[in-house]
């Protein structure tokens, strides 16, 4: 059980950096036009 907890919250952790990055990325080519 212990091994899926940290699996999810290592996917969890990857999405929100994923998240950060698209962000990142959209205001940087907002900031281009």
């Amino acid at each position: 059980l212990q091994t899926e907890v940290e699996e999810a919250v290592q996917e969890c952790r990857n999405a929100e950096e994923k998240a950060k990055k698209a962000i990142t990325d959209a205001a940087m080519m907002a900031e281009e036009l």
